[in-house]
């Protein structure tokens, strides 16, 4: 039963007052009078994000907040109270703090050749030629060299992954890159299985291709070739060994750890640069938070799959639209949610300039 609004309370969901902390205050509100209960996002934020506006994952509950479970008992501790709930959305921006965000963790790996590539505001073809087809990252303390000659930047392994680390942020590393180091690591061990992946990945179609069917092949290429680094990994001691000794000889030789990042999909960049060289459109000033293509079909329904269930199931009463005025474009944005969940409340959140009007 959809609820009309009467009068709202507001409550900042974290690690310290999650899902189960706001079902218990339910039965206070209702006797209070409050219809709903204005929630925080709750999608999943940035590890120990103390607000919720730094989304990583769309398609998952928060996971610090009680997840799905913690979820459904406020959910129901509002249904058997009479109430329902507002809920904050972010639909203008991502946070891209780490593999996290999987959908950024694969356009670091893919370039423009992930699938996910079409999802944020990332301009590939800047007119300075060196940063064409990449992603500059402004996340390092100090001048690329002056970090890499200091040793920050290591590249490292887990399991069958490969990223590079700098002090607490990783990357990672585009499969093609690997050829040389897994080709010496199979010279090590006398691994022909090891060999083979190291030619396979060097004849993965480039992450700049359009052809349907080469980024098709890539994509399945990759995962099985992972899935056969793995398997190896695990099988051979030897391999693996020999896999991790050519990883400490690339941390120890700078020239050959700058040519390997030389080949990804982004460059490391001193924070600084931002100022002149960023790539992708952000919120406000902040690099860590990028914007997202709204207007695209498959971005808007991946981003939305579980709030306009939630609306047509009548869990959430309507929603507050955070920023919406970093869309491209907002009226057809709010006219999608109101064509969908025609009954729901919805809201949205301007900041007006002097003399401007909503």
């Amino acid at each position: 039963m959809l609820i009309e609004p009467r009068a709202t309370y507001r409550v900042q969901l974290n690690s310290d007052f999650d899902f189960n902390a706001a079902a218990e205050i339910v039965p206070y509100l209702a006797r209070l009078g409050i219809s709903h209960l204005y929630c925080s996002p709750y999608m999943q934020a940035a590890p120990g994000s103390t607000h919720g506006y730094d989304v990583v994952d769309y398609q998952h509950i928060s996971d610090e907040l009680g997840g799905s479970i913690g979820h459904e008992r406020m959910c129901a501790a509002l249904r058997e109270n009479g109430m329902s709930q507002i809920l904050d959305i972010v639909p203008n921006h991502m946070a891209i703090t780490g593999r996290e965000n999987p959908w950024w963790w694969d356009v670091l790996e893919n370039g423009p050749a992930s699938r996910y590539s079409a999802y944020f505001d990332v301009d590939w073809e800047p007119p300075e030629a060196r940063l064409r087809n990449t992603v500059l990252l402004p996340v390092l303390g100090d001048h690329y060299g002056r970090v890499l000659d200091a040793g920050q930047i290591k590249l490292v392994r887990e399991g069958a992954d490969f990223m590079f680390r700098c002090f607490d942020r990783t990357f990672p590393v585009a499969p093609r890159s690997l050829d040389m180091l897994l080709a010496q690591a199979a010279h090590r061990a006398g691994s022909d299985e090891l060999a083979f992946i190291a030619d396979s990945l060097s004849a993965l179609p480039i992450p700049t291709t359009t052809d349907p069917e080469a980024l098709q092949r890539r994509h399945r290429d990759i995962r099985v070739l992972k899935a056969i680094i793995q398997k190896l990994i695990q099988s051979s001691p030897e391999v693996a060994a020999a896999i991790d000794e050519a990883v400490t000889a690339m941390n120890e030789d700078h020239d050959l750890l700058h040519a390997t990042l030389e080949r990804q999909n982004y460059r490391l960049a001193f924070w600084r640069a931002a100022e002149r060289d960023i790539g992708y459109r952000r919120f406000f000033d902040i690099n860590n938070m990028i914007g997202l293509r709204m207007e695209n079909d498959q971005v808007f329904n991946d981003t939305h799959s579980l709030v306009l269930r939630w609306l047509l199931e009548e869990v959430l009463g309507g929603v507050r639209v955070d920023h919406i005025d970093g869309l491209r474009d907002p009226l057809t944005y709010l006219n999608r949610i109101a064509q969908t969940a025609p009954r729901a409340w919805v809201v949205v959140e301007k900041i007006l300039q002097a003399g401007e009007r909503l």
